[in-house]
């Protein structure tokens, strides 16, 4: 047995005493504990009650043959992963081709080699010990990245909420300061540099203005934060793979927010350009 390998809980299932003698012996002797049961009934229970890491089958048992019990032990949850490797006296390759579909990841003919067995056990129950190892990793992962989403949720949504009070207080102090002194100083004696300088200030702070309260009114509509992204975009010309490449979304994502806008912007089933549409409100 690999010395790095912890000792590996094993049931051979069989109804031969013998068999059952000498497996146990030769896979305790190397390290491994080992649990039997002499039909795939017994076996079902015990391996139900407490799963193993590896089920060593024989295939031709009263009741339930091995095949049978492998199918079984393929539909139960806590068992599926479970290694099964199956030890038989049939060479047939029909046998063996059988023994794989119904779930087995090895195939061993007696009479039974020791170097062979310790190998494909220990194998295959180090690949076992690294796929539950895996998924341990995977769904610690997972779960670390829902946290971190969940805690991104929260800020993008006190964010949103952030920005849009900035936007008020933004636009009021546009509409309600800058504006009017840009307009006094518009009236003040003034070059034509100086003059064509203040017009285009002018222009371009009611410009920001008029979008900020553009955004104001899609809020009114109650349009999402998103949605409102998706629709400032449209009221640019972008297209939907445009718009999908910019947020980070998928087309599909993209056309049911546009699909969204039209029905609370109540044009759902008019034919009208979402486009034309936002560009007139």
């Amino acid at each position: 047995m690999n010395s790095a390998m912890k000792s590996s809980d094993i049931l051979i299932v069989d109804d031969n005493p013998d068999m059952i003698h000498l497996l146990g012996k030769l896979l305790t002797d190397n390290g491994h504990q080992v649990r039997a049961a002499k039909d795939s009934y017994r076996a079902l229970d015990i391996a139900r009650a407490n799963p193993p890491e590896l089920f060593l089958l024989d295939i031709e048992m009263p009741g339930m043959d091995g095949f049978e019990l492998c199918s079984e032990l393929k539909n139960e949850e806590s068992l599926v992963e479970v290694p099964v490797i199956f030890v038989s006296g049939h060479e047939q390759q029909a046998e063996k081709i059988r023994a794989f579909e119904v779930g087995g990841v090895d195939y061993i003919c007696k009479p039974i080699h020791a170097g062979e067995l310790l190998s494909r056990v220990n194998n295959h129950v180090e690949l076992y010990r690294l796929r539950k190892e895996l998924q341990v990793q995977v769904e610690e992962k997972t779960r670390e990245v829902e946290e971190t989403l969940t805690a991104l949720r929260v800020l993008m949504t006190q964010q949103q909420q952030d920005s849009k009070e900035a936007e008020k207080t933004i636009l009021n102090n546009i509409n309600n300061l800058v504006i009017p002194y840009a307009e006094r100083l518009q009236k003040t004696p003034l070059n034509d540099n100086q003059r064509a300088i203040v017009e285009m200030l002018i222009a371009n702070l009611k410009q920001v203005s008029d979008s900020l309260i553009n955004n104001h009114d899609l809020l009114e509509m109650k349009l999402t934060p998103v949605e409102i992204q998706v629709a400032n975009l449209i009221r640019e010309g972008k297209q939907t793979k445009e718009i999908a490449s910019l947020l980070n979304l998928s087309d599909l994502t993209i056309s049911t927010h546009r699909k969204n806008i039209r029905r609370k912007l109540n044009i759902k089933d008019r034919k009208l350009s979402l486009n034309a549409y936002l560009s007139s409100l």
